[in-house]
């Protein structure tokens, strides 16, 4: 399920940025829970294609980040995936949120694992991310979370669900030669199967 024009409309849009590399149950849990608690109309999901935390890392290519993201949300109420930064150099989340405004005038909540909160201050213009939209937060494993916010921030943390999956890991464990597929829908697992991905060559 896709971006198109109409599904902008509502009044509270949640926006979940990430590389998704690949996308695990992690991400789609985060959605799902923000989405019921805050009563958001709809999630976006958004694969970075140049996300610059990783530039100088090997990623695995767009069409392919894209496409295991739309199987993994096939049959989720209410999230979608947006090809909004599609055409964009690198992948600034200020830029996304920027993007995200021209397209409505919905309050936007922009969900996070605590590990990204953490570096809230490398972050371009991180005050301006923060004026943008308010920062939902979900705490991952052993991670403790200190990050400077602008007084007027607004900020939602939850308690759980506590987010335990990892792309890093399960790449690594694909790489192994590994068959086990924990943190992936089997969508996803099943793609990945058919294109080789994350095999080492």
């Amino acid at each position: 399920m896709t971006d198109a024009a109409e599904r902008w409309d509502g009044e509270r849009l949640g926006i979940l940025g990430g590389t998704f590399d690949p996308p695990h149950v992690g991400h789609t849990r985060m959605a799902m829970a923000a989405r019921a608690a805050l009563g958001l109309d709809r999630v976006f999901l958004s694969p970075a294609p140049h996300p610059p935390h990783k530039l100088a890392a090997h990623t695995t290519e767009y069409a392919h980040r894209l496409a295991m993201l739309k199987a993994a949300l096939a049959d989720t109420d209410g999230l979608f995936v947006t090809h909004i930064e599609e055409n964009d150099a690198t992948s600034y989340t200020v830029e996304l949120l920027r993007a995200c405004r021209v397209r409505t005038a919905a309050d936007l909540y922009f969900i996070v694992g605590a590990d990204s909160l953490a570096e809230l201050a490398s972050w371009r213009e991180p005050a301006e991310v923060m004026r943008l939209a308010t920062l939902v937060v979900f705490p991952r494993t052993d991670e403790v979370v200190r990050a400077p916010t602008a007084p007027d921030a607004s900020l939602v943390v939850f308690e759980a669900p506590v987010i335990d999956v990892s792309s890093t890991e399960i790449r690594a464990r694909l790489a192994r030669g590994d068959t086990d597929t924990t943190g992936l829908s089997p969508a996803v697992a099943s793609y990945i199967a058919q294109h080789r991905l994350y095999a080492r060559a």
